[in-house]
């Protein structure tokens, strides 16, 4: 390549975030005074045009430029934060000042820019581990093993009755009868296991981009397995969940599909966007009304999207860090990486924040649980600096990760970059719970280094 090739490529691949980051401006400037609700439509629909305008950038280098991690992310973080006040949302004027809704806005607008920024601190050069192009009898070797350790602790606890299993998943959340518990015990550190089940959709999904290669009983097996757990993920109600199996197969395909056009990708992945958009709604009835069973027979709850206004939160909590509880430190990083520890090994580990979310904006019915993102943790963390510094590292986190997938020659780079979708959209969700999403990948990264054969 040549120097002037190489110039115009940085030149390219920098004016997505030009783009984003001029809207972030242009809309944090023009964020109006009247009210709450119209504050944060206007947010929704700038950040909504600046993110449109940066992918349709991305999209004219190609179909990979678009399946990125920090693509992922921002897009993530617009769904959990303002994708909902493009719709009504009457009541948010009665629980949100002007003030607070300002705040707590230009605090998101901040997690965008730190994003935008953050993926350009990384090297984009390809990761040096050694190519792996698995055969297609490892690979399904690898989808059976996923499945029969990351479902075992659900097989022992229905006595392998799959009458049962199905049963129970369509019950409300958190009644069915595999769960771990509060305070875990050895059990608990077989339900860790099953994290693995996160492994089953981007294998699937590069299995699906090669069905040639496999047999019509391997199609069946997966097809059977693949049905089981969206089936698994929708009855249950976490919607971030389902969207994260759907990401990362759809992701998986794409990458590993030999010639697959960018029309192709829209024709398939506008109508998926668009399911899930209306089974997410579909779930938080599931969850209100107490399970895919009883939603029948209730009537609605929700006339209108609700993502648990997280933005909501994030600017309630800005009228209490720092007059009234002070910023949390490092608290919020150390309950991150202690998480996944089960009590089983550790009986004295600390049972959560000092400040929960839902102390600190007066919640304490003991039932309740309240979302922020990453941006209120990061903001109870540090205020705007910890959301910048946050940002800031998510972003550098995913062009990191970005070099993964960038090694084309590997099938199994490919499996590995998109189980890496998981954990960068849960860390969207919450910086406190996304350490846990990425031991699936761990796994896999150590079955490819000391157990699958290199080509």
């Amino acid at each position: 390549m040549t120097a002037g090739a190489m110039q115009a490529g940085q030149r390219n691949s920098n004016a997505p975030t030009l783009i984003l980051v001029a809207g972030l401006a242009v809309t944090w400037l023009a964020l109006p005074s009247e009210d709450a609700e119209s504050l944060f439509r206007t947010a929704a629909i700038g950040v909504g045009i600046a993110l449109l305008l940066s992918t349709a950038m991305e999209a004219l280098q190609g179909v990979r430029a678009l399946i990125r991690t920090d693509n992922l992310m921002l897009w993530v973080l617009y769904g959990l934060t303002l994708l909902e006040f493009l719709f009504p949302q009457p009541d948010v004027n009665g629980i949100v000042s002007v003030e607070a809704a300002t705040r707590g806005a230009t605090v998101v607008l901040l997690g965008f820019f730190g994003m935008s920024v953050g993926r350009h601190l990384i090297s984009k050069q390809a990761s040096s581990t050694a190519p792996i192009d698995l055969k297609p009898i490892y690979l399904f070797g690898l989808f059976i093993f996923a499945f029969v350790v990351g479902y075992l602790h659900i097989f022992l606890a229905v006595n392998f009755n799959p009458i049962d299993m199905i049963e129970q998943m369509s019950r409300p959340r958190f009644s069915q009868s595999w769960g771990r518990g509060k305070y875990g015990n050895l059990y608990s550190l077989l339900y860790e296991l099953g994290l693995l089940i996160y492994l089953l959709p981007p294998i699937a999904g590069l299995m699906l981009a090669h069905a040639e290669r496999f047999s019509l009983a391997q199609k069946a097996i997966v097809g059977i397995v693949l049905a089981l757990t969206f089936y698994y993920a929708f009855a249950s109600g976490t919607r971030n969940v389902l969207g994260t199996y759907v990401i990362s197969m759809f992701g998986a395909y794409a990458l590993t599909k030999p010639d697959l056009k960018l029309s192709q990708l829209l024709k398939v992945g506008v109508p998926i966007a668009g399911l899930l958009l209306f089974a997410s709604t579909l779930m938080l009835e599931f969850r209100s009304a107490g399970g895919v069973t009883a939603v029948a027979s209730e009537a609605r709850h929700y006339d209108t999207l609700y993502i648990d206004h997280n933005l909501v939160n994030i600017s309630n909590l800005t009228n209490v860090f720092p007059d009234a509880v002070p910023y949390l430190g490092l608290e919020i990083p150390y309950q991150a990486i202690i998480k996944p520890i089960p009590r089983a090994l550790w009986a004295g580990k600390p049972e959560g924040l000092s400040t929960s979310i839902e102390a600190a904006l007066g919640i304490n019915d003991g039932v309740t649980t309240l979302a922020c993102t990453f941006v209120g943790e990061a903001y109870m963390a540090g205020g705007f600096l910890g959301v910048l510094i946050a940002g800031l590292a998510f972003g550098a986190a995913a062009g990191w990760w970005n070099r993964t997938g960038r090694k084309v020659d590997s099938s199994f780079s490919q499996v590995l970059y998109a189980s890496g979708f998981l954990a960068a959209a849960m860390a969207m969700r919450s910086m406190i719970t996304m350490v846990p999403f990425m031991l699936p990948t761990l796994a896999l990264w150590l079955m490819g280094k000391y157990w699958l054969p290199k080509s």
